[in-house]
């Protein structure tokens, strides 16, 4: 039978790199429901052992060296279920997640996109980099009719990200442009909050400026790529207003969760920081154009959890506490 969803799992790293992502899929309650196409480059495969231990509805599909957006491109291309998951290797679904999502796809809607909690509880730039990302779908947050995807992680129906067409590799450069697209197209998007998911940050302040101000050079690139060669070079002189924008955002979802334990000054400085960071970012890839700013955009993306972080985490929540022992069978026997 053709699976309802495909999940697409880069593995940029390596096979090995997206192995505590993949237990979690395994988990699901609605396993059978689902395939995991995972992304592999050239070399970078499972070795057969690894590859035994691989479900019936999981697939690997070797990609070559192209980067990320290309990646995905070849994964949609292959992708039998009717729905498709641009997942991430750093965020992990709950065991009931899919579940929730498929009552929803039942209603008729075009995308159904979970709610968002932070992985690492214990850093405020992860926290930070957390909220500016991914605010508007933070728990708790109410089920309903949503305007505003995220990028990655959610459900989208095929047909429609098939409809990039040969253009499918550029509009997945940057996700978020990509589903702000089929919303302007007519997409109908839900959020249900029954389908939770846990997203990971790294913890580190440097490596959080980094990656934020690799976020601004895709954002200002993307936004700008079609503007005359005068606007774009003047847009760098926007870069406050941008930051201040970014930042304002998060305060406004600190707000609305009540600033709830981890979510108070601490990460509204933070993001502060990683917003001016985004800001700067933005007025560098105006300059820069999308050709030359996309073979960074991998290093946004590119952050797969360890094994002692999923622990921790399943610990601190009291989930299942399967190690690197586990494998797609064994948990779903």
């Amino acid at each position: 039978d053709l699976p309802l969803i495909s999940v697409l799992l880069p593995a940029k790293r390596g096979f090995t790199s997206i192995l505590p992502a993949l237990a979690t899929w395994a988990k699901q309650t609605a396993a059978p429901l689902i395939e995991v196409l995972i992304l592999c480059p050239e070399g970078l495969g499972p070795s057969a052992a690894e590859a035994a231990q691989l479900g019936p509805q999981d697939k690997i599909i070797m990609t070559g060296d192209c980067d990320l957006h290309a990646m995905r491109a070849l994964g949609l291309g292959q992708a039998r279920g009717e729905f498709v998951i641009l997942a991430e290797d750093h965020c992990v679904p709950d065991a009931d997640c899919i579940a929730a999502i498929v009552e929803r796809l039942r209603d008729g809607h075009d995308a159904v996109s979970p709610a968002l909690r932070a992985g690492h509880r214990d850093s405020s730039w992860a926290k930070a980099s957390f909220v500016l990302g991914y605010g508007e779908w933070m728990e708790p947050v109410a089920s309903g009719p949503i305007d505003v995807l995220c990028g990655h992680n959610a459900t989208v129906r095929t047909s429609l990200m098939r409809g990039f067409g040969d253009d499918a590799a550029g509009q997945l450069r940057l996700c978020a442009f990509a589903v702000k697209r089929l919303r302007e197209g007519g997409a109908k998007f839900f959020l249900e909050n029954r389908a939770r998911m846990r997203h990971f940050d790294p913890p580190g302040g440097w490596s959080e400026i980094k990656l934020f101000l690799v976020v601004g050079l895709g954002f200002g690139a993307m936004r700008t790529q079609n503007w005359p060669c005068l606007l774009r070079l003047i847009y760098p002189l926007a870069a406050p207003a941008l930051a201040v924008a970014h930042w304002r955002r998060a305060v406004v979802h600190c707000r609305r969760v009540n600033r709830q334990p981890g979510f108070g000054s601490a990460t509204l400085t933070a993001a502060a920081v990683l917003a001016a960071a985004w800001g700067v970012g933005e007025g560098v890839g105006a300059l820069l154009g999308i050709d030359r700013v996309t073979p960074w955009l991998s290093i946004t993306e590119v952050k797969p959890i360890s094994w002692d972080s999923l622990l921790r985490s399943n610990s601190d929540e009291g989930q299942f506490s399967d190690g690197p022992a586990g494998t797609r069978n064994s948990n779903s026997a």
